[in-house]
């Protein structure tokens, strides 16, 4: 029996570990991701909308939902800090020195005469205040909850004919401005791949003897085939799809009889899982025979 060194258990490991992580760890990159491009394109205007709004509606939030006498300890906690710090040490905040300047402002009576500058001190501080309620109760989450729903509602639009017809014409004045129809067709092009409705319609997978006789390909397929060919072959045609290994976006278009295709008992996520593993990932109905020695008698 050969031994095991410490650096073949720890590649062995090493690599056990990082297969069972990196798909989770790239999931939840991939979500993170979603969430920064729709909150910080949408949401982050959403939210100063909102923030705007609350301050036409009211000048402060009430004194149940952020009471005064905590106002200056939740500036600090909720606050944008700035490089400063005060004498207990606390590092302050842009909303703390501004609720702090209208204070003083106010207690020394020096804007009695000047109320203009007292109108923009009391708007600057009412602000900063709904700026620390914003943020000691994550409302800046309903933008983004609101920019999901905007969303949802562009393509509910987007799937009328009136939706359909206005974006086409949309798409039409972007391809005629010279810089972004250098772009935005390629950009289309893979949005549309990813997130697109439509999908192949594939209905089965089958075993074809491709690209020669006697070795057999695993293939998809989608339907019957090009009536023009159909018209000059006697049997009866199928079309089948072969995706290749490991990554399935390029491949080929067959057409072979329909008495020279295997159909399997697999599903088209199965048939896709054992292309892209190279063949290693396979159905329980599907996996090797015993080896001779093994089979029963």
């Amino acid at each position: 029996m050969v031994e095991r060194s410490f650096m073949d258990d720890f590649r062995r490991f090493f690599l056990r570990g990082l297969g069972a992580l990196v798909p989770t760890l790239l999931t939840f990159a991939l979500l993170v991701w979603a969430y920064k491009l729709v909150n910080e394109n949408v949401g982050v205007y959403i939210t100063k909308g909102l923030l705007h709004l609350c301050m036409v509606l009211r000048d402060e939030p009430a004194p149940w939902l952020l009471p005064r006498e905590d106002l200056e300890k939740d500036a600090l906690l909720y606050g944008q800090p700035i490089n400063e710090w005060n004498d207990r040490g606390e590092q302050l905040t842009v909303e703390y020195k501004i609720i702090k300047n209208y204070k003083l402002l106010t207690e020394s009576g020096t804007a009695a005469d000047d109320p203009e500058l007292l109108r923009s001190a009391r708007k600057a501080r009412n602000r900063a205040v709904w700026q620390i309620a914003f943020a000691k109760y994550r409302l800046h989450l309903l933008g983004f909850l609101i920019a999901i729903i905007l969303v949802y509602f562009t393509g509910f639009f987007l799937a009328s004919f009136i939706g359909r017809t206005s974006w086409r014409a949309t798409e039409g004045v972007l391809t005629r401005i010279p810089l972004i129809r250098a772009v935005y067709p390629n950009i289309k092009k893979v949005t549309d791949f990813l997130l697109s409705e439509r999908r192949v319609g594939f209905s089965g997978v089958v075993a074809v003897q491709y690209p020669r006789r006697g070795c057999w390909s695993l293939g998809l397929t989608t339907g019957g085939p090009m009536r023009q060919l159909q018209r000059e072959v006697p049997d009866e045609l199928v079309t089948v799809f072969i995706p290749s290994s490991p990554t399935p976006k390029t491949e080929y278009v067959i057409q072979v009889p329909r008495s020279d295709v295997i159909e399997l008992n697999m599903t088209i996520d199965e048939g896709l899982r054992f292309t892209i593993s190279g063949g290693v990932i396979k159905p329980e109905a599907l996996r090797e025979l015993p080896a001779e020695k093994d089979r029963p008698v």
